[in-house]
Parts: structure tokens; sequence; C-alpha cells
């Protein structure tokens, strides 16, 4: 009697059992976002002395563009993957056959971390984030070359020079965003480079979408 009893009871509250596993499920189901933002980036970056840059260079601003994608787990991790681009023009110092003209380089981040959102109230959202990056920087320079002939004379030519380093560091970016109803979000970042040293400063708006 036993038996039949709770036999029945299992099969007359098994659909109200699917039904909260189902809603548990959704609860827990997880988040995929896109964002992107441009805005300024600081290269603060100290270069050390060389022929063509002189003995010191000073922090130079340039604009920045940057798209990200990631996915939010259940208890509000986030695991990011991204990419950063950045322009950037920088005066020859006096020891260089420019003085006073500009060259201008290019900066790539490739990013993959983790960051975790913490609800500020019913639709303000901070989240924190740390990522690993493959840093690459790019420079077309022009300079003059010597040669020096059999006779002891030099002959002087102008040519350019192609600079191409890739690095690893790493980057902090802090997240304030707002989020609507419909899914999507407003906000600001704020991040910071570090790649052998401190590299940037970065502040950008930000746009996204929660799928």
């Amino acid at each position: 009697m036993i038996k039949k009893t709770f036999l029945l009871g299992f099969i007359f509250l098994f659909p109200f059992i699917a039904f909260a596993q189902q809603t548990q499920q959704k609860k827990q189901k997880t988040n995929v976002y896109l964002k992107f933002g441009t805005g300024l980036y600081w290269d603060i970056c100290g270069v050390g002395s060389d022929y063509y840059r002189g003995p010191a260079v000073p922090a130079v601003l340039g604009p920045q563009i940057w798209i990200e994608g990631g996915i939010r787990l259940n208890d509000g991790l986030v695991v990011t993957a991204g990419i950063m681009y950045v322009t950037l023009k920088r005066k020859y110092e006096h020891a260089s056959p420019y003085p006073g003209k500009k060259y201008q380089y290019s900066i790539q981040n490739y990013a993959f971390g983790l960051g975790y959102e913490f609800k500020l109230g019913k639709h303000s959202r901070l989240m924190p984030q740390i990522d690993f990056v493959i840093n690459r920087t790019q420079s077309y320079t022009p300079y003059f070359g010597a040669d020096y002939n059999n006779d002891g004379s030099v002959t002087v030519y102008p040519d350019i020079f192609n600079w191409d380093d890739t690095e690893a560091g790493a980057v902090f970016n802090l997240d304030y965003y707002y989020q609507f109803k419909n899914r999507l979000f407003l906000g600001v970042r704020g991040g910071v480079y570090y790649v052998l040293g401190m590299e940037g400063v970065t502040a950008t708006p930000l746009v996204g979408f929660k799928f």
C-alpha cells in the first residue's frame, strides 16, 4: 500500500518537478554578450634611448577602437576574448634626420581573460576584468642610411625602417554600464595595459548587447 501511494504520488508530482527543473534551467541559462567601444588611448610607456627617438619620449594620445565577446557563466564569472587597435604619432627627437616631424605607429592587442559582473542595482552593472594579451607594435620609420665606398667616400641614401615587435602582457579593465530591458547596455570603460612595464591607459564609452 505504501509503495503504491508513493508511486501514485510521484506520478502526480512528476509534471510539477519537470516544470520546476525547466524553470531552473532557464534561470541558469548562460548569457553571451558582444560589446565594443571607441575612445582615447594614452601611450605612457618609456622608450629607451636610440638614434631616432632620443633619450626620452613623452606620453602621446591617440584614437582607439575595440571589440569584445564573452560568455557569462551561472555564477557570474565571465570568460572574455577581444581585439584592440590604436594608431599614434610621435615626434622625432633632435638626433633624428627629421627633427620635429612625426612618424606614425600602431598597436594591436589580442586579449583573453576573466571578469565578474556585479549588480549595483536593478539596472546598474560593474565588471572588473583581467586579460592576458598579445601586444603587437608596428611602425614604418624613414631614415638615412650610409655606405662607405672603397675610396673612403660615403654614399647617403633614404630608406624605410620597418619595426615590428610582439610581446605578452596583461590588461585590467573596469566597465560600468546600464542594462536596459531589451538586453542593450551602455556605459564606460577604463583600462590599464602592462607589457614589460606600464604600457598605456584607455578611457572609452561602450555599447553592448546580451543574447
